[in-house]
Formats: structure tokens, C-alpha cells, sequence
């Protein structure tokens, strides 16, 4: 299982919403997109690690550059490739100006899911 993690309040509420699934997973991959955007703590994914490994969770912390590819194929490639079989991210974050604008992770996977994916808002 991989979770798309930036530390964001709608990133927290999918983590929250899909709790039953994490406390089922046998391995966690904290996804952190470390070129996008400014994180609001340099290891924030490390501390979603360490609060799921205080739960039984066995969690890793990936920091991915997206080196130029849409975020949401950078997300999807690297979950792919640790094995994941559901993401889950938080949705529909930013306004609705800003991604008609600049467009987003949310838009991007909805329009080329590669995975299953548990979104939540």
C-alpha cells in the first residue's frame, strides 16, 4: 500500500478515512514529492512513518523528484514499482482556480489511473 503524503489537512483526512486498510497492510510506502511544492516540515513523511509504525504499521518513506513528469504519474510509477496494490491520497486540495490553472495530482491520476486508488476529500 503506498499513501501520497504532504502533510495537508485533506492528506491527513484520507489517512484518517482509510485507516482500516492501513492497519491491514502488510507494508506501508510513505510517498513525498520532495520538487512540487514547499512541504511544511523537511521529514514529514518520516513522521507519518513513525505514528503508522507505532500503530503496527510497517512504513518506509519514499521522497520522490518528479524531474519533470506530472506528478501524479511520478506518485503512480513509484507505487507501482514498490509493490503497492492501492494508493491513498488526499483530494481535490488546492481551489478550483488553481487547477483549471496549473492543474493537479487529484486530476492528473483520475485521468490516467494506473492503480486502484482510495481518494478522499
Amino acid at each position: 500500500m503506498a499513501v501520497a503524503w504532504d502533510g495537508s489537512r485533506v492528506a491527513a483526512r484520507a489517512v484518517s478515512d482509510a485507516w482500516p486498510f492501513l492497519t491491514r497492510a502488510k507494508a506501508i510506502s510513505v510517498l513525498c514529492v520532495t520538487d512540487e511544492k514547499a512541504l511544511p516540515h523537511g521529514d514529514v513523511g518520516k513522521r507519518l512513518a513513525d505514528y503508522l509504525g507505532k500503530h503496527d504499521g510497517n512504513a518506509t518513506v519514499s521522497n520522490i523528484v518528479t524531474a519533470g513528469r506530472p506528478i501524479a504519474e511520478a506518485l503512480q510509477l513509484h507505487a507501482l514499482s514498490a509493490g503497492a496494490g492501492l494508493m491513498v491520497m488526499g483530494g481535490f486540495g488546492h481551489s478550483r482556480m488553481r487547477d483549471f490553472v496549473l492543474g493537479g495530482a487529484t486530476s492528473g491520476i483520475l485521468r490516467d489511473l494506473r492503480m486502484p486508488a482510495f481518494i478522499s476529500h
